[in-house]
């Protein structure tokens, strides 16, 4: 075990009056305060009795003190689990109990839940943690995966996984003393954990919009220099006047979190947005690799390349595969032990499908487990819906496999239309058909389900696959039954 001096009090020793944190108001919160909170919140866990070792939830909706919490949570030794705010109640508290939590740290607005502690409790406790050290290897975050295939799985980070990571984005997207970073993405999904780590080791402020603000009106009032998204997030700011002078004004924009289309990539770089395209995982506390800064227009359209090197590799079948010191220590499992599945060689596969191109970028092509064959031929989902999203009308596409009784399964596509556009199947198929070969063609188009539920920012394929189709709106489509083409 490694014990090292708590990043959050560096950095107040460091930029003691420099912001950490902005809240929804606008009000700055200096790394001092921060620091004196977070010792205050070690001092109550330690006082109701949580030694190391032990685990505490943070469950949203949280204050812009959610991060003091966090790092009070590692100078006591505790690992923190922060669920997913989507989750319905019984799957909370199911979660709750399966992670073992001891202390439940929500407001009012949560409800009754086991174990709740106010957060003011810990943060006005009247005692201070004298140490300011935190473990480096041990436990310190339980996050979901994504799920998006199947039931998610909590992977457990260490402090030097995410710290690592952190140092890694930092090297190559510059934030300094003065910059904002945007909380656009849930501190339960790692890439919302990731924004927190980078500005407390670069002295940088986390900035905290108010609830279901427009993202160009956080960007604003708010002053942020970079920003997270996902590419329907980018998608929508590009698609207004405001939301592209919002992008054209930061420092840094680093789009992830599942494939961005090449069109968007295109109309980022047109209206001269300051992109950078990555790779990462829940597993690898984010990143994996990452485009540089000012990547030409063929760079931005990978996922660049591997911030640390020798850290990437392609198995066999074109598995992605990754290692290094950002390698997470493992999944929970009900027996509360750690299982870590690797290679006989040490590296992690990720059921991600990909190739290195010539200059060292990572390609990322699909998952593994997504694609599946019809009449013969294999279908990976993923190049439907980069053909899908390139065209200017359609905002997200999601193509999952459905029962064919001449062709076992055929592809059917979940469509939410850009604004201003509506769904119109025979217009796609016709415009996929100069790309595509006929039995990738969808079989059928449906209406995107708001209310489908997700897990972290991916909706989920299974749950979409296990939808009533007699139940969902769809546009009347003439029967095709495209033959494969050799």
């Amino acid at each position: 075990m490694s014990r090292v001096p708590c990043p959050l009090h560096d950095a107040a020793l460091r930029h003691p009056d420099a912001a950490a944190f902005v809240d929804a108001s606008g009000q700055a919160i200096t790394f001092a305060d921060c620091d004196a909170k977070a010792s205050a919140v070690a001092a109550a866990l330690r006082s109701a009795g949580l030694s190391a070792g032990a685990r505490i939830a943070l469950v949203e909706p949280l204050d812009t003190w959610s991060p003091a919490i966090l790092f009070g949570a590692f100078r006591a030794g505790c690992a923190a689990y922060i669920p997913n705010a989507r989750l319905p109640r019984p799957a909370l508290l199911e979660h709750l109990a399966h992670t073992n939590c001891r202390c439940v740290v929500a407001s009012a607005q949560a409800g009754e839940l086991p174990h709740r502690v106010a957060p003011a409790g810990l943060l006005d406790h009247p005692d201070r943690l004298t140490s300011a050290e935190v473990e480096l290897d041990a436990p310190a975050t339980l996050i979901a995966t994504s799920g998006s295939t199947g039931e998610p799985k909590l992977a457990v980070l260490s402090l030097d996984n995410l710290l690592a990571n952190a140092a890694a984005s930092n090297e190559n997207i510059h934030i300094q003393p003065g910059d904002r970073w945007l909380l656009s993405l849930p501190l339960y999904h790692v890439s919302g954990l990731g924004i927190v780590f980078r500005c407390v080791l670069s002295g940088a402020a986390v900035a905290v919009p108010e609830p279901q603000e427009a993202l160009e009106d956080a960007i604003t009032r708010l002053s942020v220099t970079h920003l997270s998204l996902v590419a329907a997030q980018l998608q929508r700011l590009l698609s207004t006047p405001s939301g592209q002078h919002a992008l054209r004004r930061l420092k840094a924009v680093l789009v992830g979190g599942g494939a961005t289309p090449a069109g968007l990539i295109e109309r980022a770089a047109a209206s001269e947005v300051p992109l950078y395209t990555t790779y990462g995982l829940t597993e690898t506390a984010s990143q994996v690799a990452t485009s540089p800064p000012g990547a030409s227009l063929a760079a931005l359209k990978t996922s660049g390349r591997p911030l640390t090197p020798g850290t990437v590799r392609i198995a066999s079948g074109q598995e992605i595969q990754v290692r290094g010191r950002t390698l997470f220590l493992g999944y929970l499992q009900r027996d509360g032990t750690l299982r870590r599945p690797l290679t006989p060689d040490g590296w992690f596969p990720t059921g991600d499908l990909g190739r290195l191109d010539e200059a060292g970028n990572l390609v990322v092509t699909g998952r593994k487990d997504n694609m599946f064959v019809s009449g013969g031929e294999n279908i990976q989902p993923e190049e439907i819906e980069a053909a899908l999203c390139a065209f200017q009308d359609v905002d997200r596409a999601i193509v999952v496999p459905v029962p064919d009784p001449e062709f076992g399964l055929r592809p059917a596509a979940f469509i939410a239309p850009a604004p201003g556009f509506t769904l119109e199947p025979d217009a796609l198929r016709a415009r996929l058909a100069k790309t595509l070969p006929r039995y990738k063609l969808p079989a059928r188009f449906l209406n995107w389900p708001e209310d489908t539920p997700q897990t972290g920012l991916k909706p989920s394929r299974a749950m979409l696959q296990r939808l009533d189709v007699d139940r969902l709106r769809e546009q009347p489509e003439r029967p095709t039954t495209p033959p494969p083409e050799p």
